[in-house]
């Protein structure tokens, strides 16, 4: 009888985490197509611009000494647009997700989604991820756009085929690691606000300066030790995401007073 129930218990369990994976992964899905209405098309007026502007240069070289002081002009026009327009995205998909997250958890949808049979730990571990996705698509973008704009892209493929492979992943991973805690940084940010009954715009900026401070204190203090580039990459980033997520997650457990 005890080893049956210890069977039935062990089942209970694996059940509850698969089911666990399968909320989770319809959370992704429908805060993916949530974003992806305004921030797609926003991402292919950006290649389209670098497409643009790369055209601008090859013209002004080619027709040089017929209407030169034209394609000089475009050149530099399509460069502002192409320039600002990166900068633009950047901001707007942080504004775009950051909305996300508050209307998900302290807007009129959060009775909705607190509603839903799915703990708050799979609903924050979701918006991370999904701010994941679309802050490594930016990334993808916006490197994409300014290598085709402005000719980058045989500097690239020079470093990227005199690069080991090994270095290449660990770079990509520590970017995602620190991107991660950055995302973490900023839900943060906009809990404490929701805790706050004033000045709540100065309790985000203050936290996400107070929370970098740390977060680059702690690095500077580990930069003297051999191992320092592997623990600033992955270890500190992790640490620093895990201590942000419980922040959020008692916040929203133990706090959330939706209005």
């Amino acid at each position: 009888m005890l080893t049956e129930t210890k069977l039935e218990n062990n089942k209970d369990f694996f059940a509850d985490l698969k089911l666990s994976f399968i909320r989770f992964f319809k959370l992704l899905k429908y805060e993916l197509s949530a974003s992806c209405r305004t921030l797609v098309p926003i991402y292919c007026a950006v290649l389209i611009i670098g497409v643009l502007t790369r055209f601008a240069l090859a013209s002004k070289v080619a027709f040089e000494n017929s209407s030169g002081s034209f394609f000089f002009e475009a050149e530099g026009i399509m460069s502002f647009v192409c320039f600002s327009l990166l900068t633009a995205s950047v901001c707007i998909s942080i504004v775009i997700l950051c909305g996300r997250f508050k209307k998900s958890f302290f807007g009129r949808e959060a009775y909705l989604n607190f509603s839903l049979p799915v703990g708050i730990s799979n609903h924050l571990a979701s918006k991370l991820v999904s701010c994941l996705i679309w802050g490594l698509i930016c990334t993808i973008v916006g490197f994409s756009a300014s290598f085709t704009a402005w000719n980058g892209w045989e500097d690239f493929l020079f470093w990227f085929s005199n690069e080991k492979s090994l270095d290449i992943l660990r770079m990509v991973f520590g970017y995602l690691f620190w991107l991660s805690s950055g995302i973490m940084l900023f839900f943060v940010a906009m809990c404490t606000s929701h805790v706050v009954s004033n000045f709540k715009r100065v309790a985000e900026i203050m936290v996400v300066v107070v929370g970098l401070c740390i977060e680059t204190n702690v690095c500077k203090s580990l930069g003297g030790f051999s191992s320092s580039d592997m623990i600033i990459l992955f270890a500190v980033p992790l640490i620093f995401s895990a201590i942000w997520f419980t922040i959020c997650y008692l916040i929203l457990r133990y706090k959330l007073n939706i209005e």
